[in-house]
């Protein structure tokens, strides 16, 4: 129900409902609607098909971002969930998405070669910074019912600014 509605938009009504429980039970069980929408939120990124993840892969910065944007494009466009991000989509997970930008940039570091920035080619924080904003758009996209094709097509043309 987050994902799908927000946050400010679900109410406690709403969960013990789509639970199915009452709210003394939902407050047993986690405190409060805020609890609980933390631990939704770390499940969520905690999962495999995360896009933050998928780009650990990466060995280069255009693979870091190619990974990224491929998982995104699937993820964002399936009909198992909400479309888009729950992250990327929800104003209060601000501080979650700078922990995102930052593990990719981390990553784009890594993977790096020290000599490009003096080539011209963006910095590793520049290109998070790149990477995010596509993904915002990507998953506005996805939930204004864009499919998993569009959002390809979008990604590829990201990846062509990218130095190889």
């Amino acid at each position: 129900m987050f994902w799908a509605r927000g946050y400010e938009q679900t109410s406690v009504a709403d969960l013990t409902r789509e639970l199915g429980i009452s709210a003394p039970s939902l407050y047993a069980a986690f405190g409060d609607k805020r609890t609980l929408f933390e631990e939704a939120v770390a499940r969520y990124e905690a999962s495999p098909a995360s896009v933050t993840t998928a780009g650990t892969a990466g060995g280069t910065p255009r693979q870091v971002l190619a990974l990224m944007l491929d998982a995104a494009s699937r993820e964002y466009a399936d009909d198992a969930h909400p479309r888009g991000c729950l992250v990327n989509s929800s104003p209060e997970l601000a501080p979650a998405r700078a922990r995102n930008r930052a593990i990719t940039a981390a990553r784009l570091e890594e993977v790096s070669d020290p000599d490009a920035e003096r080539d011209g080619d963006p910095d590793a924080e520049t290109l998070a910074a790149f990477v995010h904003v596509v993904l915002v758009g990507l998953s506005s996209y996805a939930r204004d019912g864009a499919g998993q094709e569009r959002l390809r097509r979008v990604a590829d043309l990201a990846l062509r600014v990218v130095p190889t």
